[in-house]
């Protein structure tokens, strides 16, 4: 029941979009990848409000260095074989939890005694552009996690400087990201090598990577992708 309220609200706020029409102000996270091996073209009118208000989609791009980030709506019964994974090459994660990943108090107690970040990802997982400033504000700080975050990803990467301005006012940092694949879906099970070698060609230094743990192929891509990284040089940061 809660899985199906959680895709209802996302297709709530698709239509509410739909019907709002393309407001030009509204910025969908979009990346054009380049071939070789350097940070994504962008919007421009997406990376200048992200740093008129602190936000990050790269981190240092002059490091061969880059940060994992895992958006989680709910459980489907793979994290704890991702944290595993991490623990046992010791790299930190970024976790940005909604409302509905509270339930699962062990998998985030673990996050925390493993030395992983906890992010906000709205409480409900509303499209934040459609609404009001105090509805903004409402689904950031009604997301009561354990700890106090530092970042915030904005649900589906839509924001306008609305949502960021409402972000920055309650103390959250943005976060959107330079590399990612199509792996939220819970099935089928990942093409493994295919997307191991995806993630491989768009890499770069500084990369913030996006992953969800929906999928049963996402740890097995990950035991693949990690030593590929560090057999190309890169090292796994944590974002500050």
């Amino acid at each position: 029941m809660r899985k199906l309220l959680l895709v209802t609200m996302c297709l709530l706020s698709a239509v509410a979009t739909l019907f709002m029409g393309a407001r030009k102000d509204v910025i969908s996270w979009g990346l054009s990848y380049p071939q070789n091996h350097t940070t994504p073209t962008v919007s421009a009118v997406g990376a200048a409000l992200l740093q008129k208000y602190d936000g990050l989609y790269v981190g240092d791009t002059t490091q061969k260095q880059v940060y994992l980030t895992f958006d989680l709506g709910y459980e489907a019964g793979y994290t704890a074989e991702v944290l595993d994974l991490l623990q046992e090459y010791r790299i930190k994660g970024l976790f940005f939890l909604c409302g509905n990943y509270l339930q699962q108090a062990d998998l985030i107690a673990r996050m925390q005694n493993e030395g992983h970040q906890l992010g906000n990802h709205t409480d409900k997982h509303r499209d934040l552009p459609t609404l009001n400033e105090d509805a903004i504000r409402k689904d950031l700080t009604d997301l009561q996690l354990p700890v106090t975050p530092k970042f915030f990803r904005p649900p589906q990467g839509r924001f306008d400087e609305k949502t960021l301005r409402v972000a920055q006012a309650v103390g959250l940092r943005a976060v959107l990201w330079s590399v990612a694949i199509a792996d939220w879906q819970r099935t089928p099970k990942l093409d493994v090598t295919a997307c191991t070698q995806k993630v491989l060609s768009r890499v770069h230094p500084g990369a913030i990577m996006l992953f969800h743990i929906t999928n049963p192929g996402t740890p097995e891509m990950l035991r693949a992708l990690i030593p590929a990284l560090q057999a190309q040089g890169y090292s796994f940061g944590v974002l500050d």
